[in-house]
């Protein structure tokens, strides 16, 4: 059984269609790959440069939400000497798709060498069932 999937950012597609603002990485969107199985979906997203602590991951009205933080620490000098150039950002990610008929409970997270790896496990199919409605 197929799943929608769908980029709830939307607002972002159609502005990064006019030109090169977003090719000069002025908003930068968390890179992920999502495969389907008969029994789960895989995300696999790139947050390279992010501790676990710095990442949220949520599950809300068949949205899966991933959001990154990371904050730049301002120096001038450090036990190294001055620091003459710093090009290392700050800011923060985020992304959003839609997966439907997910068992919320069974969800697992582990972040590897910067590759935040998701597995939802799909819900069991339910039948629907057939109730004969009395008429008075």
């Amino acid at each position: 059984m197929s799943n929608e999937l769908r980029r709830s950012n939307s607002f972002f597609d159609l502005l990064s269609d006019t030109g090169s603002l977003f090719q000069n990485r002025f908003f930068q969107e968390i890179k992920m790959d999502v495969h389907e199985t008969e029994d789960n979906y895989q995300v696999t997203a790139d947050l390279p440069g992010y501790a676990k602590e710095d990442i949220t991951v949520d599950y809300e009205n068949d949205i899966l939400s991933i959001s990154a933080t990371r904050k730049s620490e301002k120096v001038d000098k450090d036990e190294k000497g001055q620091i003459i150039r710093q090009e290392r950002s700050s800011g923060s990610v985020h992304r959003e798709i839609y997966l439907k008929g997910i068992n919320e409970e069974g969800i697992t997270a582990t972040l590897t060498e910067g590759v935040l790896n998701l597995v939802l496990p799909k819900k069991e199919p339910t039948i629907p069932s057939k109730r004969k409605i009395e008429i008075f």
